[in-house]
């Protein structure tokens, strides 16, 4: 897709950029609002003749899912849910608000080339992962540079913040060397070099973040990469190496994995509620004596106790992020809790197991629509959209994040993708 050049061309990308920037920023709401307004009135100060957005045929299936996802969501908000007010009021802000987000990011990305589109937002999570680097540098310049690096910091959120953004622009890169290296017919950089830099620098970013899920998603998506690359690039096997060396950084510096699988054991099986406030006099203890890594044990913990939920309101309990934090009062009378930590299980404790079946059929949908764009039209964008839903499904798997600012963002994402990819060819 290569709209014709206009005037305002650079302010889409500026536009792009700002937009993918400041969403995870906390106390930002409001200038993230502002600026998605503006671009909204932007579109609509020049809508006649301007380019449209035109998906392929290969994404039909997962939008009729899509569809079929969204009238189940509402009417079960209205007619199932136990408190249809609260849940309509979710579904607005959870759902219906970042399907409007992807519509006005995929109407602004058709007024610019596909590879102007998807470089705005990646150069816009690149730099965030930039300046975690610069962050951590200066504490470690300041504190006299000991021999460590101080990988536990970074300058807003939490390091599950960051994760989740160098998991959005891995998944991009990943894709995007991939249609590179198979159909060199598109780059996000001005040469095959400045792609790589950026793929080195979002795995750099992975090891000094140090969040286990995270970096389990990134092997995955390598393992991927190297199925796929291999097939036509034999020496491209030996990125085998880069996935063990990932591996090896994330287990040597986070002391998390030590212990890894009796937490997780003790977590589903104890019938202690330490899981619900952590009081050290219920704190359980592994079969060898050692104590629990509590993390791992509190995942397991409120896994196994949204999936007895579930078993309980196979329908849900109403559209939601805190659907299990509702769960565990209605249960225990406990308040205060919010997420399982596991995306997939607040679904189906929200929405039911007919909404859970349907978000993973979109997903796979979205996923087989985008390799087939690829493998059928050598298009790139397919490729990057197939990488980009199947690591953000399985990190919502792993944690909680099928909410909030990642899913406004994720969806963003998604339309200036959907906007980037070829047209459908027209029927005779």
């Amino acid at each position: 897709m290569n709209p014709a050049a206009t005037p305002i061309t650079w302010f889409w990308q500026l536009w792009l950029a700002a937009v993918v920037f400041i969403f995870p920023l906390p106390g930002t709401i409001a200038l993230r609002n502002l600026l998605l307004l503006v671009g909204l009135l932007a579109l609509m100060a020049t809508l006649r003749g301007a380019p449209r957005p035109h998906p392929p045929r290969s994404l039909r299936p997962a939008a009729w899912g899509l569809v079929a996802m969204t009238t189940w969501l509402a009417l079960h908000s209205a007619a199932i849910a136990p408190m249809p007010t609260l849940a309509l009021g979710n579904l607005r802000g959870d759902w219906i608000v970042p399907l409007l987000t992807a519509a006005l990011a995929s109407y602004a990305s058709a007024r610019i080339s596909s590879e102007k589109a998807v470089r705005a937002a990646v150069i816009a999570l690149l730099a965030h992962v930039v300046w975690v680097f610069a962050w951590q540098a200066r504490v470690w310049v300041g504190a006299g540079m000991p021999a460590h690096w101080p990988v536990v910091l970074v300058p807003f959120g939490q390091n599950d913040f960051q994760s989740s953004l160098n998991g959005m622009l891995f998944a991009l890169l990943v894709g995007e060397r991939i249609s590179h290296l198979l159909v060199p017919s598109f780059s996000i950089g001005k040469s095959a070099k400045a792609g790589w830099i950026a793929v080195v620098t979002s795995l750099m970013g992975d090891v000094v973040l140090r969040v286990r899920n995270g970096t389990l998603i990134t092997l995955l998506q390598l393992l991927a990469a190297i199925l796929l690359i291999g097939k036509v690039h034999r020496r491209f096997l030996s990125l085998v190496v880069v996935v063990l060396a990932v591996g090896s950084a994330s287990i040597s510096l986070d002391p998390r994995w030590s212990g890894l699988k009796e937490s997780l054991i003790v977590g589903w099986n104890s019938p202690t509620l330490y899981w619900q406030g952590f009081k050290e006099e219920l704190r359980p203890r592994s079969v060898t004596g050692m104590p629990i890594e509590q993390s791992a044990y509190a995942r397991a913990a409120w896994a196994h106790e949204a999936i007895k939920a579930i078993a309980e309101n196979p329908l849900g309990l109403g559209f939601g992020r805190d659907s299990f934090g509702r769960a565990v009062e209605m249960k225990y009378g406990y308040k205060g809790m919010v997420s399982s930590h596991s995306g997939w299980l607040d679904f189906a404790l929200a929405a039911g197991i007919p909404g859970l079946v349907l978000l993973l059929l979109t997903a796979t949908l979205a996923i087989r629509g985008g390799w087939r764009q690829f493998r059928d039209h050598e298009d790139p964008a397919g490729l990057m959209l197939a990488f980009l839903v199947g690591s953000y499904l399985l990190r919502c798997l792993l944690d909680g994040h099928f909410s909030g600012w990642r899913l406004g963002l994720f969806a963003f994402i998604c339309g200036v993708l959907i906007a980037a990819m070829k047209p459908a060819p027209r029927s005779a």
